[in-house]
Order: structure tokens, then C-alpha cells, then sequence
């Protein structure tokens, strides 16, 4: 395991960090980077708008609330990425990049992930029992230790070697592992505006893990992947009304008939389970991972 490599590089598109079979390795993070003296970042509370919760059990459906909610604003189908469409699209600012990346292991493999373990996680964070940030550990674990939906495998990881030994149950144990994730190129920190599509590039087809950032003291990310089923990756580059340029992850789920039919997709997309795919794009602090 010591002797095991990561590849980071930073593409045209987007991140990605290439593993080897039985990597251990993760992400650098400075420690002067909002980093406690117990070794941990200072918990990270959800955007008020966060889209994040849009990408989990993609079949369960939504409230009716979320029409209007502008973290809705992701969804789309395959011609919604010509070259020239033109959209209301969420793409959150994010303020410090690196604090959504993983702590090195040894900093977190001691800590226990469990809502058992909640009194002894919030002295150890010096977090008191009635305090927002306690409120919001117990949701994030809970999450984590919900069942899967029929058809779903998930997992809480909380560093590259979990997400890899993840990714790889669902991949076969030696495949290669990719991350992929959004990148925003330049921004002046609107949430919600028209994007112009500028080029877009299929990257993958067949078995995709969308993992999505959960708020917590260091980063804990919740990944699922729908088995059986077909999905497109694309890498779309876009620009918006007022000079933004993003770089985005855009997942396409090919077949959409298992879905529940009061899904907020459909309602905002104006279509019915099976009719047509439904895709998504993915925040700056999500990850997606390919073999």
C-alpha cells in the first residue's frame, strides 16, 4: 500500500486523478489550509441553494418545491449541449477548492463514521450537542447509513484509498479509476444565470459513480452507482451571460422508465419515465468516477 501512486493532473475539462490498483494515496491539502490543531478542517455547512441532493437516489423523486428551488437548474437532455444552446443553468461558487479535497488517510482513518459515535465525534470537534454544526454531522451520517435503494450500491468514503476500494467493487478489482469533476475557469459568484454552450466532448459510456460532497469537519463525499443500468459522461464548456466560463461534468442516464414519475426532472423537463434520458450537470465540489 505505501508504495502505491496517484497521478493528479488538471486537464483542458477538468480535474482528474488517475489510481492505480490498490492505491492508498490522496489528495495533498496543506494543513495552513483551515485546518484545526486535531488535524481536520473547520465543517463546511451546505450552500443554501446546494444542488447536491439533486444527484442522490435519482429514482426516489422530490418535493414540489424543488420547481422553484434554483438548485433544480442542472437538469437537461443530450440536445440541451449543442454548441450555441443557450440556458438557465446553477453553478455554486466555490470558495475554497481545496477544502473539498481529501485529508491524507492517516488523519482520518481512526475517526469513526457513525451516528453511534455522534457525542464522542462532537467533543472530539469541540462542536456543542445543540449547535447548527452538530445538527448537520448527525444528518451527513445518518445519510451515509441509509439503504440503498433497490437497483443502488452506495457508500460514504472519506479518502481516495476508500473511494478506490469503492469504485473498484463496482468496476472489477483491477480496473483503473478515474475522478473527474467541474471546474469553474472564472467567476464572479452568481448561482444562477444563462450559459452558452461553446463545445462539448463525450468521455465515457457504460458504469459511472457520481459522488456528491456532504458537510462535514473534512471531507466526506456519498457515492452511488445504479446497477444494470446505461450512462453517458460528457465535458461541456461553457460561458455565461456575464464572462463566467465553466467547465462542466455532465451525466446523461440513458434509461429513465424505472424512475418515479413524480420526479423533479421530468416535471421541469416536461417528460414522462422513458420518454427521453435525463442528464445533469455536476457542481465544482462533486466528483464523478470512470474506469
Amino acid at each position: 500500500m505505501a508504495n502505491a501512486m496517484a497521478e493528479v493532473s488538471i486537464t483542458g475539462r477538468a480535474w482528474i486523478v488517475k489510481l492505480g490498483p490498490g492505491n492508498a494515496a490522496a489528495l495533498p491539502m496543506e494543513d495552513a489550509s483551515g485546518v484545526s490543531s486535531n488535524g481536520v478542517g473547520v465543517l463546511r455547512l451546505p450552500h443554501k441553494d446546494s444542488s447536491s441532493h439533486m444527484g442522490m437516489h435519482m429514482t426516489m423523486g422530490m418535493g414540489k418545491d424543488d420547481l422553484v428551488n434554483s438548485g433544480a437548474k442542472v437538469f437537461a437532455v443530450l440536445k440541451d449541449i449543442e454548441v450555441g444552446k443557450r440556458m438557465p443553468l446553477y453553478f455554486p461558487y466555490v470558495d475554497d477548492p481545496t477544502s473539498f479535497h481529501f485529508l491524507p488517510e492517516h488523519k482520518t482513518h481512526h475517526i469513526p463514521l457513525s451516528t453511534k459515535e455522534l457525542p464522542m465525534l462532537l467533543r472530539f470537534f469541540s462542536f456543542s450537542p445543540h449547535s447548527q454544526q452538530a445538527l448537520t454531522m448527525k444528518k451527513t451520517l445518518e445519510m451515509c447509513e441509509v439503504e440503498p435503494i433497490e437497483g443502488e450500491v452506495t457508500a460514504c468514503v472519506t479518502s481516495l484509498s476508500s473511494l478506490s476500494d469503492f469504485a473498484r467493487g463496482v468496476f472489477g478489482p483491477d480496473s483503473q479509476v478515474r475522478l473527474v469533476r467541474s471546474s469553474l475557469v472564472s467567476n464572479t459568484t452568481p448561482f444562477l444565470q444563462n450559459y452558452t454552450v461553446v463545445e462539448s466532448k463525450e468521455i465515457s459510456t457504460g458504469k459511472i459513480i457520481g459522488c456528491h460532497n456532504q458537510p462535514y469537519p473534512y471531507a466526506v463525499y456519498y457515492c452511488h452507482h445504479q446497477v444494470g443500468t446505461v450512462n453517458k459522461l460528457f465535458m461541456v464548456s461553457l460561458t455565461g451571460d456575464n464572462g463566467d466560463r465553466v467547465n462542466a461534468v455532465f451525466i446523461c442516464h440513458m434509461d429513465t422508465s424505472s424512475w418515479d414519475e413524480d420526479h423533479v426532472s421530468f416535471r421541469l423537463l416536461g417528460v414522462k419515465p422513458g420518454e427521453s434520458e435525463i442528464c445533469h450537470f455536476f457542481p465544482a465540489y462533486d466528483l464523478v468516477v470512470v474506469p
